[in-house]
């Protein structure tokens, strides 16, 4: 039998695990849909087609991530990859920071089952790995924070990006559409050449404000609190608080997500059966570990709190005392 704190937790899993649909996602859902039927399209006519990409550009905690994640697993145009199957329309990998396109390359190889040898150089590598896509089908190959291709202050290296980027796009035997979620910083990479520029779809996650975004945070909160078992608090008055909310997350759509579960959080582990703003107030302070005058759920003048900076100075005073 499960005690209190299981059952709360695999509670809160659920929670983490749902998907929020908004017009974010129905404008990515359409650009991939438009670039997944050519695809098809061309291959059932045996057409040499030009291949093209989308981009996600969003600042970090903006989503993109998991937007991209949720509409490449659940577009039904998509053949799912299954253990055994040969056929991988969708090859997903997150680059490190730092990345080198061997250790990219590389790192496409093991995510389709082979062990890249380490004295091979990069451009067999990645020779190798356009092969497998074509012995794959796959259509599609999505590269999460993309930015960190791009940090080489070499002109050469930063060439060779770009080049190896375009050649999946270019390839008559089998291209492969692009697909790059990261920060702004990747634009400078996209703009720095004028084929691979052309060639990009832009979807941006622009930061969020209680103005454009109060019916949906409105009813984020209220359906999350709902699928928690929790009640909000009736001296909750939303029209103050979700502003402080969402400032609180810095403007960014998935931060936000993420102090509403953190909220959630706190009011299930202290057996509350309401959802309050003391909730809120102590699950800034436990993320940032700042004082009351510096938290958007307690300042009276939330609004000249940098969110992001109060959080980033914090963690970098902990790594300096844990140093």
């Amino acid at each position: 039998m499960m005690n209190d704190s299981t059952e709360i937790h695999l509670r809160l899993a659920k929670l983490r695990s749902r998907f929020v649909k908004n017009d974010r996602f129905d404008r990515l859902w359409q650009e991939f849909d438009d670039h997944l039927n050519r695809r098809r399209a061309a291959l059932t006519l045996g057409l040499e087609e030009e291949v093209r990409g989308i981009a996600v550009v969003g600042a970090s905690g903006s989503g993109k991530s998991t937007l991209v994640k949720h509409v490449l697993k659940t577009h039904p145009g998509i053949v799912q990859h299954q253990a055994g199957d040969n056929k991988v329309e969708i090859v997903r990998i997150l680059v490190p920071s730092p990345a080198t396109l061997k250790g990219v390359g590389s790192t496409i190889l093991r995510t389709l089952g082979f062990d890249p040898m380490r004295s091979k150089p990069s451009g067999a590598i990645w020779d190798q790995v356009r092969c497998l896509f074509q012995e794959r089908q796959t259509l599609f190959l999505h590269l999460d924070e993309a930015q960190h291709l791009f940090t080489s202050k070499n002109s050469n290296v930063q060439m060779d990006v770009v080049n190896t980027l375009k050649t999946f796009l270019n390839t008559n035997d089998w291209p492969v559409g692009l697909i790059l979620s990261g920060t702004p910083d990747m634009m400078v990479m996209l703009n720095s050449d004028e084929q691979l520029q052309r060639r990009i779809d832009i979807v941006n996650l622009e930061a969020v404000s209680w103005n454009s975004y109060a019916t949906e945070t409105e009813v984020v909160f209220r359906t999350y609190a709902e699928k928690a078992g929790l009640e909000i608090c009736a001296k909750l008055d939303l029209n103050e608080f979700l502003p402080r909310l969402i400032h609180s997350g810095s403007n960014e759509f998935g931060l936000t997500i993420e102090m509403i579960l953190r909220g959630i959080e706190l009011a299930l582990l202290s057996g509350s059966r309401t959802l309050g703003a003391a909730h809120f107030i102590e699950a800034f302070y436990r993320k940032s570990g700042c004082m009351l005058g510096l938290n958007p759920f307690a300042a009276s003048d939330y609004l000249a709190i940098d969110a992001r900076a109060v959080l980033g100075s914090m963690q970098l005073s902990r790594m300096g005392r844990n140093q």
